[in-house]
């Protein structure tokens, strides 16, 4: 006859088979241990199992359940528990491929434990968890004189003997299959095939292809898991807001085409070059499932077109051309086709602050008509032509002053093989006529001979050829905080009556983000002829605005080459930049500067009108963006080096100086 004690327990178990026969198996778990008497042995099918009821034999004498260890668990040494409730073996049956020693790690009863049915239950549900079993795991407790020998019974899963991947065209089934390599000869491990789901999600989000998703997933009888991965193609591409501008306009800016992975970083240069056109206000994407096809997805770009088309009346201060005034036409997407047409007409009062000793007392006029289509004939070439006419004072020739009227055709295509890299080609033919405006006096007074003036003063009508290679991987065309811009140039001049020449430049730009907000900005440049003899109106210069800052442009010489290295840190000032309403003033930015340049194989002018050939100066500017003319730029410098009688601390410009 069972005690009270167990009927009780049998009792509890008749009603939770009746009332919820599908609780989770190591809840029936807990109800069904029971422990053989201290002098005999409990039969094999005397276990604690998922299904069945644990039975005592008649002639057993159960444990009676107050009786039972606590259910935390201590160690019986020195403590003088009865042996017959301490586990004195643990022992894992029906275990082939995962040892017995990493069933056992993940339990908290060891040999020496006190028996208890709430820690043998929560054992039981750790070894599940380890992935490797099925649901049959049985606790088979056995009284010994020694103490309890429990056994744990097993059963594997089917052993994983390989991995399957269909549906990946981006990532190669090798990079794939690696994250599985550990599973294979294993028994299946539901825990670690997510964990593996979750690698190959993020190994492709981590390439920029965000929607790719591990679509299904099947098991073979032979132990094969096939994966099939949904890579996220794009079923079409719609353009919204765009009234004026053209659909293809905006489609050939983009890299991204129907039918591709969708990639979220090739989407986002995409965006960065619609902006760029300066036709939109706003540039967004918006990513819906495809109707035609659950597979994919629909892309749509949605834009905030703005008016483009702007006429410019106005004036300002410019180092090269004084006080100023202009009218101008400017439409960055004419017609809606994406091209650029510019004019511009200007008259100046001259240099600021010119030294009247050798810059000539003259106006400046200018003009400029400019159109490029950066996809001509919708192609990946741009082209450009644009005719000018220009009269300054001189920088190169001390009290001359130049006119020169010319027209330059260009194109342009990117190296589809070099990501960022282009070439380009420019055909220009420019005459150059030069008019003294020297007295005999100042001649004299500078030692200057007729036939030296005359050779000074010679101009001429050259047609040149540029080849230029191109180097561009910005963040950010007009604001840039990373990336390079490296151009090489070769230039060929043929003198139609004067003599011909050639020459080399070449142009490094470097942009690293310090935080947000500061940009460090370093550039080094440089040119030296190649053959013939360059004329002296054409021959490199440094000082100026765009040079040397804190000398007067050509200040420092002219001659067959130079070098040329700035470093600038820029940085938004704080204050200004929550002054979102007033976006003219919260894009004011400080900058701190060193500038240094050198002349190589310098023009006798040099000497003669005391323009030293080298330049150190520092100093600090502001910068503020203005619609549609872009940033202006207000720099004071102190030379460091090379201190002359041409110098200028106050230097404006349009843009930045690199």
């Amino acid at each position: 006859m069972e005690t009270p004690q167990i009927d009780e327990v049998n009792a509890l178990k008749s009603r939770l088979f009746k009332s919820t026969p599908n609780l989770a198996v190591l809840t029936l778990l807990a109800l069904s241990i029971s422990v053989a008497a201290h002098s005999g042995v409990a039969r094999a099918d005397d276990s604690l199992a998922p299904a069945g009821d644990v039975q005592s034999e008649d002639e057993a004498s159960p444990t009676p359940l107050n009786e039972f260890a606590p259910n935390d668990i201590r160690p019986a040494r020195g403590q003088g528990y009865d042996q017959g409730l301490t586990i004195s073996k643990v022992a894992i049956e029906g275990n082939k491929l995962i040892t017995s020693d990493k069933i056992k790690d993940s339990m908290l009863i060891r040999p020496g434990s006190l028996y208890s049915k709430t820690t043998l239950k929560d054992d039981l549900r750790r070894i599940y968890d380890m992935g490797y079993f099925t649901e049959k795991i049985k606790a088979v407790p056995v009284s010994t004189n020694d103490g309890i020998v429990l056994r744990i019974v097993v059963q594997e899963n089917a052993p994983v003997t390989g991995v399957h991947i269909e549906g990946n065209s981006i990532v190669e089934d090798s990079e794939l299959q690696t994250i599985f390599a550990s599973q294979t000869g294993l028994p299946q491990n539901i825990g670690q095939l997510n964990e593996s789901i979750e690698k190959v999600e993020k190994l492709y989000a981590e390439k920029g292809y965000v929607l790719a998703r591990v679509a299904n997933i099947e098991d073979d009888p032979d132990g094969v898991i096939n994966l099939k991965i949904n890579e996220g193609a794009i079923d079409k591409i719609q353009f919204v807001g765009n009234r004026k501008t053209k659909d293809y306009v905006i489609k050939r800016l983009m890299a991204t085409k129907a039918g591709d992975v969708y990639n979220e970083k090739k989407l986002s240069g995409d965006l960065k070059r619609i902006f760029g056109t300066q036709a939109f206000s706003d540039v967004r994407r918006v990513i819906t499932a495809s109707p035609d096809d659950p597979d994919k997805y629909n892309l749509t770009v949605e834009v905030d077109e703005k008016r483009t088309g702007s006429i410019s009346l106005g004036g300002g201060v410019d180092t090269s051309t004084g006080l100023f005034g202009s009218l101008g036409y400017n439409d960055p997407n004419f017609l809606g086709r994406g091209q650029n047409v510019n004019s511009i007409f200007a008259v100046g009062s001259g240099i600021i602050g010119r030294n009247r000793a050798t810059q000539a007392s003259a106006r400046t006029y200018q003009f400029d008509v400019g159109w490029s289509d950066p996809s001509f004939m919708n192609t990946d070439n741009s082209l450009s032509a644009n005719a000018y006419g220009r009269n300054y004072s001189s920088f190169n020739i001390p009290l001359g002053v130049e006119r020169r009227v010319g027209s330059e055709l260009s194109w342009g295509a990117p190296l589809l093989n070099y990501k960022n890299t282009s070439i380009g080609l420019s055909l220009r033919g420019e005459n150059v006529h030069l008019q003294d405006y020297s007295t005999g006096d100042e001649l004299r007074k500078f030692k200057i001979s007729d036939s030296d003036r005359k050779q000074q003063l010679k101009g001429g009508t050259f047609i040149s050829l540029s080849p230029t290679i191109a180097f561009d991987n910005r963040d950010n065309r007009f604001n840039p905080t990373s990336g390079w811009l490296n151009t090489i140039s070769l230039t060929g001049a043929y003198g139609v009556s004067n003599n011909s020449y050639g020459m080399v430049s070449a142009n490094l730009r470097k942009y690293i983000k310090i935080r947000d907000g500061i940009t460090l900005a370093l550039n080094a440049q440089g040119g030296h002829s190649l053959m013939g003899n360059i004329p002296e109106f054409n021959m490199f210069r440094l000082g100026g605005a765009y040079s040397v800052r804190g000398f007067q442009e050509g200040g420092l010489g002219i001659g067959n080459g130079y070098l040329l290295s700035s470093a600038e840190v820029r940085a938004k000032i704080p204050v200004f930049g929550k002054m979102k309403n007033i976006p003219v003033i919260n894009s004011l930015t400080a900058a701190t500067f060193l500038d240094a340049g050198s002349i190589l194989g310098g023009s006798n002018l040099n000497s003669v009108f005391n323009r030293g050939g080298n330049g150190v100066a520092t100093g600090m500017g502001l910068r503020l963006n203005m619609p549609g003319i872009g940033p202006i730029r207000i720099d004071y410098a102190i030379p460091l080096m090379g201190k002359n009688d041409y110098i200028r601390h106050w230097n404006f410009g349009v843009g930045e100086k690199f």
